[in-house]
């Protein structure tokens, strides 16, 4: 019977999505560090895949790089301007009140796909090893849903603390899952991305306790002070404490917008003062007393106003990259401080960490905010010509890339038959039949010998490699002519073609006897086929549309 099965099961029962989007996000690698690495042979995998796509090698991201501050602007394609991140916390001024960088983390949290949520364990440096489970699940995930996004954590978490042996072995580490997962891939029906969200400038040493630094300087002055913004009680002295802290610190820059003057900025470093003006039109021009910080007129700046995709053509090959739109569009943010600072390296703000923290990326620099975009497939060839990107208008560059649709509809219908081998043959005295209405909602109803149970289930919790199923139902027993409402949950574990399923119940008139009711481990032939054994000694299979 199951190769008969094997023989008249249409592949077509399964839901194909269509075009598919695999979307890789590897955390805290700057341009020329990636590709420094790639050049030294330690992207062997990374750097055949896209032998055939396309690198832009000059993305850049907003200030300040953060992966809070990137993530959720991604898909709407938000500039700094607007959005609630701007770090790690900040001070609302209508409300009088600090906003704790919890709130940060639930906006970063939230952005991410909630299946993908759970890749954030997996950023601390060693247990990334363990990222080999849910991407052994991506090529199944891919059928599913359409679009994947893959995060790689732990470069962050390598840099800041451990230096960069740690920081380099966890991206080696990412190649080789990666070209494990590739050669599993049909590249002709997927799309590739892979970016890097902000850089990381290794091996700082001059430490500045910012925190201490910026009480010391303003004292009663301050109102708040979450890195890099500074709020004031007396918004007139804006322009006295940007030049007070680059004299009696060693912060590099502190930038302010002059009151009733939104259309200019300010800046001072201790050797020069600049201005970041905008004409109305979304154009913006750089002015310098002192030294030229920036270099740009010796790159051939003339002083002429430009759009921020003109300032990232014109300074992509420069330490300081397209900093004046950059920085004015972060302060036309309404969270952003009174004062923002900028820390480049080899300077690094401190922090209570018990490791030496040695990677960072506060500044403005390229090995701060450039990162490198690779692209392979055909929804992403009308980009190859690219040289330069901002990195937040990445996704909204692609017309056939949408997060909303990729969702399906309901789950799988399935419908399981197993039994025992008596005298050669075997029987069947059980089935079970589940039906989806909707997606991470089933209806099933199951019979076994005298007992016929109807229940509905949820998916409460959902990773690339587990999800979580809680649920009700009624359980009748023909032999005692008995009808018993129950409570029940499901463990599933996914394993490429491998799939666990562990649950239990309790029935209400008894809360203290949990049940076992399914211990089962599912082998998939096909898209519509899997072997199931129930464990210990019963075996079948179950049909899946």
């Amino acid at each position: 019977m199951i190769a008969f099965f094997l023989s008249v099961v249409p592949t077509a029962f399964c839901r194909e999505v269509s075009p598919k989007f695999l979307i890789i996000h590897l955390d805290a690698v700057s341009s020329s560090k990636f590709f420094q690495y790639m050049e030294e042979e330690y992207l062997p995998n990374t750097k055949a895949i896209f032998k055939e796509g396309h690198a832009i090698k000059y993305g850049l991201s907003l200030f300040p790089g953060g992966t809070e501050n990137i993530i959720p602007r991604l898909k709407e394609g938000l500039g700094n301007e607007t959005g609630e991140n701007i770090g790690w916390g900040y001070y609302n001024r209508e409300k009088g009140r600090e906003v704790s960088g919890i709130k940060s983390f639930s906006n970063l949290f939230s952005a991410i796909p909630r299946r993908a949520q759970f890749s954030m364990l997996y950023g601390l440096p060693v247990i990334d090893s363990l990222m080999f489970l849910p991407m052994m699940n991506i090529p199944q995930l891919l059928e599913t849903y359409g679009v994947i996004q893959l995060y790689w954590f732990s470069p962050d978490a390598a840099g800041h603390v451990f230096g960069e042996k740690i920081y380099l072995n966890s991206i080696r580490r990412f190649d080789r899952y990666l070209g494990r997962l590739v050669k599993r891939l049909n590249l002709d029906e997927v799309n590739l991305i892979l970016y890097c969200d902000h850089g990381m400038a290794l091996d700082n040493e001059i430490v500045i306790d910012h925190v201490l630094e910026i009480n010391r300087v303003l004292g009663d002055g301050l109102e708040s002070f979450f890195f890099p913004n500074v709020y004031l009680k007396d918004l007139n002295l804006k322009e006295y404490y940007a030049q007070k802290i680059v004299q009696e610190t060693k912060i590099d820059f502190t930038f302010y917008k002059e009151n009733g003057y939104p259309d200019i900025v300010r800046g001072y470093s201790i050797d020069s003062k600049v201005i970041f003006q905008e004409n109305g039109e979304g154009k913006i021009r750089y002015l310098f007393e002192g030294k030229d910080e920036f270099s740009y007129y010796t790159d051939g700046y003339q002083g002429e106003w430009l759009s921020a995709d003109e300032w990232l053509i014109l300074t992509r090959k420069s330490k300081f990259p397209a900093v004046p739109p950059n920085i004015f569009g972060f302060l036309s943010n309404k969270n952003a401080g009174d004062i923002v600072l900028v820390v480049n390296p080899p300077h690094l703000i401190f922090t209570n960490l018990i490791f030496d923290y040695t990677g960072n990326h506060h500044g403005v620099t390229d090995m701060d905010l450039l990162v490198p975009i690779l692209l392979r497939g055909k929804e992403l060839e009308h980009l190859y010509d690219r040289e330069e990107m901002w990195l937040h208008t990445l996704f909204t560059s692609i017309p056939n890339l949408s997060f909303y649709g990729s969702t399906p509809e309901r789950e799988n219908h399935s419908l399981s038959l197993w039994g025992n081998l008596k005298d050669g043959e075997f029987e069947f005295p059980g089935f079970e039949l589940t039906l989806s209405p909707h997606y991470r909602w089933n209806l099933a109803l199951r019979h076994e010998n005298d007992i016929t149970k109807g229940w509905f289930e949820y998916d409460v919790y959902s990773s690339y490699v587990i999800r979580l199923w809680a649920g009700a139902g009624v359980e009748y027993r023909a032999s005692e002519n008995s009808w018993e409402p129950f409570l029940q949950s499901r463990l599933q574990m996914d394993f490429d073609r491998i799939q666990f399923n562990y649950g239990g119940q309790v029935h209400l008139n008894n809360f203290k006897e949990w049940q076992e009711n399914r211990k089962e481990i599912n082998y998939r032939i096909n898209k519509n086929l899997y072997l199931n054994w129930q464990i210990p000694n019963r075996l079948g299979f179950t049909l899946h549309w």
